[in-house]
């Protein structure tokens, strides 16, 4: 990187700061590996375009409403093989979503696909009508039939498709 573009980069930062903006959330692009091996980058503003769910997740006593791309829609427009396409070898596919932070949390291609599975799993962008906190944002994977959160994965930087064949 040129000292012009690492100049650039530390001002946008600073800039997000002094807006209020967490320092990742100039950073809204996903990282999606097929099958195949082969890396997508899906915008912000293609996810947000997806069709979209919500999912009710309970800590507790509390219960809290994430909304966002179905994670089936996600991977459909990274070219993962869902809906019609999920069956035979696919079947034995899923996903690997990874957090910022290193955290990473397995669903099946089937668990995460409507028409095999009930209840959202989605890419959430919000959580109760509101954008999701800096700390989860830009993404968080949410699975509405958890009984328990732990697999929420939130910061999302990257979803990784990989056989257990």
């Amino acid at each position: 990187m040129t000292a012009v573009a690492k100049g650039l980069a530390a001002g946008l930062m600073s800039l997000a700061v002094w807006a209020g903006a967490a320092p990742g959330a100039l950073c809204q692009d996903l990282k999606v590996v097929g099958l195949d091996g082969v890396e997508k980058t899906l915008s912000a503003s293609a996810i947000k375009a997806l069709p979209r769910a919500r999912a009710e997740v309970r800590w507790g006593e509390q219960a809290s409403v994430y909304e966002g791309a179905k994670l089936a829609a996600v991977l459909r427009a990274a070219g993962v093989p869902v809906g019609a396409r999920l069956h035979g070898d696919p079947l034995m596919a899923y996903v690997v979503a990874e957090g910022a932070d290193g955290f990473k949390a397995v669903y099946s291609l089937a668990e995460v696909d409507d028409a095999f599975h009930a209840g959202a799993t989605v890419l959430a962008d919000t959580v109760d009508g509101r954008p999701l906190p800096d700390k989860q944002a830009p993404f968080r994977v949410v699975a509405a039939p958890d009984s328990k959160p732990w697999r929420s994965v939130h910061s999302v930087a990257k979803l990784t498709v990989k056989s257990a064949k």
